[in-house]
């Protein structure tokens, strides 16, 4: 049996460990250096689990919020079985935010208020990115897993809404680049290999809700799922250049 200095010096040791002053290196700090987080095993809150949280200090150690990466809430509501934060930390100086996945395809984007640590959306989808005004965030929508791969098809969402395609669009949309936000974060632009025309846009995606969409020269075979993302998109004003296997298209959006 351990005597009560050995327990006590282990104790202390444990403490020592998991404070920020031992944790220096896995900080991440607020954009105006005002604020940091660090990420922590999940714990048993009442009746609710976490799989992690996201501990939020001010640069004098003071601890201000937790934010908490539920399976269970504590009244008993069940959430998706996000796998933990594969990537996590600021946008900007008072957001935070979680990615993880629930399978292979499937990812889910948290985002908290960094002073309460209030939970203030939760988005399925991936390529999850944010405006560079840091207003509005756009991403690939959820494609169903066990989905046959005749029925997959991508979509575009901003704020969790569909923007493109409509839906009404028939085709089938598997998307060949990332999506790449305007300078003036109005507009998201991204490759759309339309399957059953084999054919290759570049889609347009306003914020208002217009889009529009240019047809690319290259032909591109049949691909599996998940497509490769091997076209860059960069936008140079009301131009997007578009880069694949060497050749570049400039467009000219209206």
């Amino acid at each position: 049996m351990r005597d009560i200095t050995t327990i006590l010096t282990i104790g202390a040791t444990a403490l020592a460990l998991a404070s920020p002053a031992r944790c220096q290196d896995s900080r991440r700090w607020s954009s105006d250096h005002r604020w940091y987080a660090l990420s922590a095993p999940g714990q048993r809150v009442g009746n609710g689990q976490e799989r992690e949280r996201l501990v939020v200090y001010t640069s004098a150690d003071v601890q201000v919020a937790v934010a908490h990466v539920w399976l269970v809430e504590p009244d008993g509501t069940m959430r998706v079985g996000i796998r933990g934060c594969e990537d996590w930390g600021w946008i900007g100086a008072t957001r935070l935010f979680c990615e993880g996945t629930i399978n292979p395809s499937t990812g889910i984007y948290l985002v908290f208020d960094a002073k309460s640590g209030r939970e203030l959306r939760e988005l399925a989808g991936s390529n999850f990115v944010w405006s560079p005004d840091q207003s509005k965030i756009a991403n690939f929508g959820n494609v169903p897993h066990f989905s046959a791969v005749e029925n997959k098809s991508d979509s575009l969402e901003i704020e969790g809404k569909l923007v493109y395609p409509s839906v009404e669009s028939a085709e089938q949309h598997w998307f060949r680049s990332e999506p790449v936000w305007s300078a003036d974060s109005r507009r998201v632009a991204l490759v759309d290999h339309r399957r059953k025309q084999n054919a290759v846009y570049l889609a347009v995606a306003a914020v208002t809700g217009n889009n529009s969409a240019y047809k690319l020269p290259w032909q591109v075979p049949l691909e599996d799922w998940p497509p490769d993302l091997d076209f860059s998109v960069r936008w140079e004003g009301k131009r997007v250049v578009v880069r694949h296997a060497g050749m570049t298209q400039i467009v000219t959006v209206d």
